[in-house]
Formats: structure tokens, C-alpha cells, sequence
């Protein structure tokens, strides 16, 4: 029931919030492991990397080890991931895919912005949120360009009430854009 309510109960990779500005807040996320496949669309994208895990049946995987769900679910640019849960720290850890468009992956530890929205999300709504995002780092110094690679994160299963929903624009950040970022948020506090 929790699920319809907001509440996943599934784990989340954790991070340090390093400034927090009224429109965004900037975090700082430890190294860790993923998997990925490239998609059509986001149903062939989650079936692929749920049969990975064990979600609906046998887990896709060289051990057939069932591996815990986590959140969030990431999508961008024709592509989906699951972030694995934080005991696959190493890859000699990690089961191989058996479905060859399943590819596991590194995450180096990275910093970056974050923009929280609640409600359902297609393609106009997630490129909104992240123009408001975008305009809130420019509004403190940090302008990024159109080509900037950006990823919508989503927390909860389909069928959670959408207002209760968590959703997420992330775009990473380069060193000296973390700095002016920071330093608007202190003095915008």
C-alpha cells in the first residue's frame, strides 16, 4: 500500500547535499554500479533490465541471482538504467547479463544539480522541468548548454498517485560550475 502512497521501501544510492537553493539543490553522489540498455521505449527498456534482476521471472543473469530493485529508474537520451543496490561495490560482484543489450557499467563519483517535481512525466514535462532547472543555475552564474547531456529520475512504480510521485531532472556538473552554484545558494539562503 505504501508503494500508491509515495513510500518505494526500495533503497536509493546515497549522496551528500552539498547547497540547496530554492529551485535545486546540489548533491554529490558516491561511486557505484548500474545496468543499462538502449530502448524504443520505456516499457522494452524495464522489461529488459527487470528480467536482469529477477523481476518478472528467472533473473536474466550468469548466476540467476535475484537482485534487489532500487530506485531511481534513469532514462535519457534512448537509454534506461537501474543503479544496483550498494553490495555490488566491485565488479567482479556483479552477474553477467544474459541478455546481450543488458551491459553493466561504472559510475564514477560525480556532483551535480537536481530539480525535485511530483506528478506524471512524458517528454514536454520532463524538458520543462529541465529548462527550470537550467535557468536556475543561469539566474547563479552556471550556464549550460543545450548539448548538455541531462537524465530524468524516477522514483515510484506507475501506478503511485501521481502528486505523491518523486521525479528528479539531474544534470552533472563540472568542478568550477559546483563552486558558483554553491555560492549562490549560501547567498541566497
Amino acid at each position: 500500500m505504501g508503494i500508491v502512497f509515495g513510500k518505494t521501501g526500495v533503497a536509493e544510492p546515497t549522496f551528500e547535499v552539498l547547497a540547496s537553493c530554492t529551485s535545486y539543490e546540489i548533491r554529490r553522489y558516491s561511486p557505484r554500479f548500474g545496468i543499462t540498455t538502449t530502448c524504443a521505449s520505456d516499457n522494452t527498456g524495464f522489461r529488459s533490465l527487470a528480467g536482469y534482476i529477477g523481476v518478472t521471472g528467472p533473473p536474466q543473469n550468469s548466476l540467476s541471482e535475484s537482485i534487489s530493485m532500487t530506485a531511481p529508474v534513469i532514462k535519457s537520451e534512448g537509454k534506461m538504467q537501474f543503479i544496483l543496490p550498494q553490495n555490488y561495490d566491485d565488479l567482479s560482484k556483479i552477474p553477467k547479463p544474459s541478455n546481450e543489450n543488458v551491459k553493466v557499467f561504472s559510475i564514477p563519483e560525480e556532483t551535480g544539480a537536481v530539480k525535485v517535481f511530483s506528478g506524471w512525466v512524458n517528454d514536454a514535462k520532463a524538458e520543462e522541468v529541465k529548462a527550470s532547472l537550467y535557468e536556475g543555475l543561469r539566474e547563479g552564474g552556471v550556464v549550460l548548454g543545450e548539448g548538455r547531456k541531462w537524465q530524468l529520475w524516477q522514483y515510484n512504480p506507475p501506478f503511485t498517485i501521481p502528486w505523491l510521485r518523486r521525479n528528479e531532472i539531474w544534470v552533472e556538473l563540472k568542478e568550477e560550475e559546483v563552486k558558483k552554484a554553491k555560492e549562490y545558494c549560501e547567498k541566497s539562503e
